[in-house]
C-alpha cells in the first residue's frame, strides 16, 4: 500500500515541478488598436543628422535580443518600414527599447518598443535608405546600442 502512495506522490510532485517552470506569459499579438502613433521629431536648425551607421555594442552573454527590421512590409504601397522585437535569451532583462529612425529625407523619428515579444513599430513613408538605431536599457543596469544599420525601403 505504501508503494502505491509513494508512486502517486512522486507523479504528483513531478507534475507540479514541470508546471512551475512555465511561469512566463507570451503574447504574440501586435499592439492594441488604441495605441497612439509614433512620435515624430524633426531636427532643428544647427543639428545634423547622419545616414552613416556607427558601431554597435554586444549584449552580455546570455542576454542577447533579436529584432526583425524589414523594408516594404507590411505595405509596399505606403513605403513602410517594419521594426519588431522578436525576443531572445535576454528579453526578461530588458527595461526599455528606444528606436531612432533617420529617413533619407533627413526627418528623424523617435519612438520606443515594449520589451514584449511581438511588439512592433511601423514607420510610414520611409522610401529610400533609412538609418535604424535601437538602444536597449537593461534592468540590471547598462545601456547598449544593439542595432545601427541602413535599411532600404523600396
Amino acid at each position: 500500500m505504501n508503494f502505491r502512495l509513494l508512486s502517486a506522490l512522486t507523479v504528483l510532485l513531478l507534475a507540479f515541478s514541470l508546471s512551475a517552470a512555465c511561469t512566463g506569459t507570451s503574447s504574440d499579438v501586435g499592439p492594441s488598436p488604441t495605441e497612439t502613433p509614433a512620435v515624430t521629431a524633426t531636427p532643428g536648425p544647427g543639428s545634423s543628422v547622419s545616414l552613416t551607421p556607427g558601431p554597435t555594442q554586444t549584449m552580455p552573454p546570455g542576454k542577447e535580443i533579436e529584432f526583425q527590421i524589414t523594408g516594404g512590409f507590411p505595405s509596399r504601397v505606403t513605403n513602410d518600414l517594419y521594426i519588431a522585437f522578436r525576443g531572445g535569451t535576454g528579453r526578461d532583462f530588458v527595461k526599455s527599447l528606444d528606436v531612432r529612425v533617420t529617413k533619407s529625407t533627413g526627418e528623424v523619428i523617435t519612438d520606443s518598443l515594449q520589451p514584449t515579444t511581438g511588439d512592433e513599430l511601423i514607420i510610414q513613408n520611409a522610401k529610400g535608405e533609412n538609418r535604424v538605431e535601437i538602444t536597449a536599457s537593461l534592468i540590471i543596469g547598462g545601456t547598449f546600442k544593439v542595432v545601427d544599420r541602413i535599411v532600404e525601403v523600396p
